[in-house]
């Protein structure tokens, strides 16, 4: 293949690059992405091309510059005696055109035809591509709404554009009970048992022994499971862009030192708010569809979301983060129980409205997502 032929080749497949490269950075932008593949994928072929584009021209690009240098060099040195023929100084001839159809046409495609062309098109293919049509069977009513709103929520490339949308204002880092008595947490001190260890031990508990917890083991389990672990304002458990939409309830059935009712954790401050007093052991019992080991336990952590934490950054992506975060806590608490000698269970089995009435949420704008009993072995 001659190098004239190479150059065009790599020319052309330059600028659909290089479009595909922009778009893929606009998304990973405004989707807040890290290591996004089309993206860092794309930079290396753009690179690719460049330096082949680069290599294939090599000979004109130290032509030119040569020219450059070389009349600056004789401009400096005083006038240079024109080498042109008169008749060079006449207007190049116009192409051919062709007039049938009412336009005009260079009887010869230039290379700049082909590459505006070729760009069009690609341009029109990746606009297609990147604007996705709603799907037909989201308004079918006999369909699960979860297998809907999974569907729905699939990100798109053209989804950074719904961000002109109104999905509302970023809320507050925190929840503040202003009105509520704070209660002090001990300062946390980490079980002598390793992570390995931990894991391989883990195991969901229902059997609890008499004993109450600490308000030790308490400060711990509330530090492990989303406590602030970097001046920075970053927590134990990942989150979607640090937005931290979980928050912690604990509903405390036995902890020596701390009176029995419903308490807000204060990430920032690592303390409780007092919410409610009193026995609530048969009321959690009853929301958790009367699963005895909920009023057994020494506490039983209600995590719940707000959700516009997440709905003004990451919009119809909201409730699949949410959901995934309230996991990864869940986790952490299964792994700092079995580390401090206590055993955990997770319950998603539950009467959503009798909880969020215990813990005075809504249900809309910040609902109960997950419940962890917790006690000694």
């Amino acid at each position: 293949m001659r190098r004239r032929d190479v150059g065009l080749i790599s020319s052309t497949l330059l600028l659909p690059a290089v479009v595909f490269l922009a778009a893929t950075g606009l998304v990973s932008d405004f989707m807040d992405l890290n290591e996004f593949v089309y993206h860092k994928y794309t930079g290396f072929l753009s690179v690719g091309l460049v330096a082949l584009h680069v290599y294939v021209h090599w000979p004109q690009l130290t032509a030119f510059w040569k020219r450059k240098v070389t009349r600056k060099a004789q401009a400096g040195a005083g006038p240079v005696p024109s080498r042109r023929s008169p008749a060079s100084d006449q207007p190049a001839p116009r192409p051919k055109t062709d007039h049938q159809g009412g336009g005009q046409w260079p009887a010869q495609m230039t290379r700049r035809d082909v590459l505006q062309l070729a760009g069009a098109g690609v341009a029109g293919l990746l606009l297609g591509w990147l604007i996705r049509q709603p799907d037909e069977a989201i308004s079918a009513a006999d369909q699960d709404l979860g297998e809907l709103y999974h569907r729905w929520s699939t990100p798109g490339y053209a989804d950074a554009l719904s961000a002109i949308l109104n999905w509302g204002r970023q809320p507050p880092p925190y929840k503040d009970y202003a009105w509520a008595e704070h209660v002090s947490l001990p300062p946390v001190e980490s079980p002598p048992l390793t992570l390995a260890e931990a894991v391989a031990r883990r195991r969901s508990l229902r059997d609890y022994a008499a004993r109450p917890l600490t308000l030790g083991e308490l400060s711990w389990l509330l530090y492990a499971a989303s406590g602030i672990t970097a001046p920075a304002g970053l927590r134990a458990a990942p989150s979607a862009g640090a937005q931290f939409p979980i928050e912690t309830y604990v509903v405390a059935n036995r902890i020596e030192g701390l009176a029995s009712g419903l308490y807000h954790y204060a990430v920032a401050e690592h303390a409780l708010e007092r919410l409610k007093s009193g026995d609530l052991r048969a009321a959690v019992m009853r929301a958790g569809l009367a699963q005895e080991f909920l009023a057994q336990a020494g506490v039983v952590f209600a995590l719940t979301a707000l959700f516009q934490r997440l709905r003004w950054r990451y919009r119809e992506r909201t409730y699949r983060y949410a959901l995934l975060e309230a996991g990864h806590i869940g986790q952490n608490i299964y792994l700092a129980a079995e580390a401090a000698g206590l055993g955990a269970c997770a319950v998603g089995a539950y009467f959503d409205d009798d909880v969020n009435q215990l813990l005075d949420v809504d249900g809309v704008r910040e609902a109960t997502l997950y419940l962890l009993a917790v006690g000694p072995r």
